[in-house]
């Protein structure tokens, strides 16, 4: 059994080590790809988005260091939100990430704005602004999977009202060249 068990912790620790060791020889740039899924932000009445709407992400990344700008666009093919007067059809939104890197461990800023289609028109939202916390993994020399958790807020006085029932959670994968 003790066997069994040291066995098990070695290959633990070892792909652990492979994995930073494949961070610290990771290339410059990163395209990216990603779904989040979102939460009912009941209170907040300009989101277009409801419980369990998805979006899609695509973005370039600059890496320099321990830490990356991510500039993407995320596509939301339907959105539910209850808060919208008018029903919408789908959801663009361009989003701009500081994202600090170390270990294992993400941690970043972002400030985004969606275009928001409707039945009735189109029409931009107000900027917002978002942190992001998560773990990630060097699957290869080129190739990254990231678990990720997401807080957005309209503005930084409300960052002191934190409610983990507004967290919405993603999975990249970033491929490095």
């Amino acid at each position: 059994m003790h066997t069994r068990m040291r066995l098990t912790t070695m290959i633990i620790l070892l792909g652990i080590c492979s994995c930073t060791a494949f961070a610290q020889i990771a290339k410059p740039a990163a395209l990216t790809v990603g779904v989040r899924q979102y939460t009912d932000h009941s209170a907040d009445t300009k989101s277009p988005f409801g419980e369990g709407d998805l979006s899609y992400l695509l973005a370039y990344e600059y890496h320099e260091g321990g830490a990356f700008w991510q500039l993407g666009l995320s596509y939301a093919p339907y959105a539910s939100a209850t808060s919208m007067v008018a029903v919408t059809e789908s959801v663009t939104t361009p989003q701009l990430r500081l994202v600090f890197q170390e270990s294992m461990l993400l941690l970043g800023v972002g400030v985004l704005k969606h275009y928001i289609m409707q039945i009735d028109g189109n029409k931009w939202s107000d900027l917002y602004w978002e942190i992001q916390a998560g773990l990630y993994a060097s699957v290869s020399k080129s190739l990254e999977v990231r678990g990720m958790a997401y807080y957005t807020f309209s503005d930084w006085s409300e960052i002191d009202n934190f409610d983990t029932s507004q967290l919405e959670l993603g999975v990249e994968f970033a491929y490095r060249f």
